[in-house]
């Protein structure tokens, strides 16, 4: 059972800087835009006595709260899968890392899976926690 375990992560280990880790990239980049639309720091405000620009404001607000929840929610997912992969990877006796170098011209780059589990975690948890506050 342990060697199928070593041989699945040996062959997910290529999976997991491009299509897992640019997931989460953007997801980073969108809400951090989401969450200053919301808390306000966007200069997308209502001028003062001009009440039809009130549904567009409210409009956008209602759409960083529901896209703080999805975005939230993404890289909390993403987090907690590279944290639960390095426990698993310990478990194993392996020390999973991601090469963010060319291994073509020996640039090697690594980064343990927690550190990346922590750059999506840390901040999902941060949207979560902002999504339903009151700006």
């Amino acid at each position: 059972m342990r060697q199928i375990m070593i041989d699945m992560m040996a062959a997910l280990m290529p999976f997991m800087k491009l299509p897992v880790f640019w997931l989460g990239a953007p997801a980073l980049i969108i809400g951090a835009g989401l969450l200053a639309l919301k808390l306000g720091l966007m200069p997308f405000k209502t001028p003062v006595g001009h009440s039809k620009w009130i549904s567009a404001v409210i409009a956008g607000r209602l759409a960083a709260v529901t896209g703080l929840t999805i975005t939230s929610w993404i890289l909390i997912a993403l987090g907690i899968f590279y944290i639960g992969c390095q426990a698993l990877g310990y478990f194993l006796g392996m020390t999973p890392t991601i090469n963010f170098g060319d291994p073509k011209k020996f640039e090697f780059i690594t980064y343990e899976f927690w550190k990346v589990g922590a750059v999506f975690l840390v901040p999902g948890l941060i949207f979560y926690l902002f999504r339903k506050s009151r700006a």
